[in-house]
């Protein structure tokens, strides 16, 4: 099997949305939507945890939070893993190289275990702008043989900023000359009746440091919004001279590319920014599997895609080596070639706990996707479990867990979470999830 060269493009808090060509019009992203045209786009890929440190931490060790052990934004501790990443593709003879952004709990100077041999420009604000000549000078150092390289860029997580009225370190979205130009508010704006209300209280509790949205008005999301479209389209740009030197290396033919976004942003979806919740704003992504040049342009609905655990058997697949044994997520290398493969997995699994930087607040979260549902529960509060028919109510605005009629699937999506608490070991507590009525 022939073995190619893997460009991994990463943003961050990019939600599955935010793309020109999934159909959102107050965006353009021609450099993402030229790999969806040459690739596979996944509209049913989510995170294993909507937070930047734990999911990255699943992206480079294959595992779910609960098992790598970083289920926040912690300061210190390091992921329990066999085999990273770089590790996987060095053994296989690949040079590895790596830039920008890391949020990845072992040390970057670490290159040993991580095994990213050519490593540069590891930090967070500011590292976008440097992205683009490093991967030029990686493919002008790296010798013969294949490569994989990990460009990891910092936008639009710059939105983080622009809820506070902050710079904007990497790239500044500009002016708005008229209000027309703001995006409008979203159907799902409303917060849900019979909400889970662990997810107000968090939101009242650090609003200051998190969530400084409590007193906007309708004009003050829409800014929000408009910064996140342009925040993108700054990324874009970036990821756009990333594919030209590409191709004026001389890789166009022989690289294969995956995009994807490390968790979503509320981007005023039920009146919430940032992430960590379970809702879709927050936990989908953007996931393309892309062989440029090949004009393949296919969308696929079927498949559920945990982009934390797949990332690497894909990698690997698309790269024609092995997958690790003690990994259990999927590839979906073979969707490049064969349209018809059929799905490999009837649900996943979301991890959530919620925290401030360095510190967790105790309170945990579990969704579970189906074809057609999604199944959101949390450990405490008030009306813990949220039950939406996603083909209905894609916006997530019914709660129809209590409903006698819907009883059953309630009681199917339990049961899919009990077994998988027990099943992996999963940290969430399974006496939180309620017995099984129809069992």
């Amino acid at each position: 099997m022939k073995r190619n060269n893997i460009l991994l493009i990463t943003t961050d808090q990019q939600s599955a949305t935010m793309l020109s060509c999934s159909g959102n019009p107050d965006l353009h992203t021609p450099n993402m939507d030229s790999l969806a045209a040459d690739g596979v786009r996944f509209e049913k890929a989510y995170a294993a945890q909507p937070l930047c440190v734990p999911q990255r931490c699943s992206w480079y060790t294959g595992l779910m939070p609960h098992q790598h052990g970083i289920t926040f934004n912690v300061y210190g501790g390091e992921v329990q893993s066999e085999m990273m990443m770089g590790q996987i593709f060095r053994d296989a003879g690949y040079s590895t190289g790596y830039s920008g952004k890391w949020h990845i709990k072992v040390p970057w100077q670490d290159k040993t275990r991580h095994g990213f041999d050519w490593i540069n420009n590891i930090r967070c604000n500011g590292a976008d702008e440097g992205i683009v000549p490093d991967f030029k000078r990686f493919l002008g150092e790296k010798g013969d043989g294949q490569f994989i390289f990990s460009a990891s860029f910092n936008n639009p997580h710059n939105i983080c900023e622009a809820a506070h009225g902050g710079p904007f370190p990497d790239g500044n979205p500009g002016m708005i000359e008229n209000m027309n130009q703001m995006p409008p508010l979203p159907d799902n704006f409303s917060i849900p009746k019979r909400e889970p209300s662990v997810i107000r209280d968090v939101q009242k509790l650090y609003g200051k440091s998190n969530y400084p949205t409590g007193n906007w008005d309708s004009l003050r999301w829409r800014l929000q919004r408009w910064y996140y479209c342009r925040l993108t389209e700054i990324v874009d740009r970036r990821i756009g001279e990333l594919l030209n030197v590409l191709q004026q290396c001389g890789h166009w033919e022989d690289t294969l590319v995956v995009f994807t976004s490390d968790h979503g942003d509320g981007n005023a979806h039920h009146h919430w920014n940032q992430k960590q919740v379970l809702y879709d704003a927050s936990a989908r992504v953007p996931c393309i599997a892309s062989k440029p040049g090949s004009g393949l342009g296919r969308v696929e609905e079927r498949h559920l895609v945990n982009t934390g655990i797949d990332l690497i058997p894909t990698l690997c697949g698309l790269a024609g080596i092995d997958t690790p044994k003690h990994l259990d997520g999927c590839d979906w290398s073979d969707l490049l070639t064969d349209s018809c493969a059929c799905p490999k997995r009837d649900h996943i699994i979301v991890e959530t706990e919620f925290g401030t930087f360095g510190r967790p607040l105790g309170y945990l979260g579990r969704a579970v996707r189906t074809q057609s549902y999604k199944y959101m529960i949390y450990d405490r509060g008030d009306n813990r479990e949220f039950l939406v028919n996603m083909e209905e109510d894609p916006g997530e605005t019914i709660n129809l867990a209590g409903i006698p009629e819907y009883q059953e699937c309630l009681d199917r999506h339990r049961a899919l979470l009990r077994d998988y608490i027990v099943g992996k070991g999963d940290i969430f507590p399974v006496d939180r999830v309620p017995s099984l009525i129809n069992s």
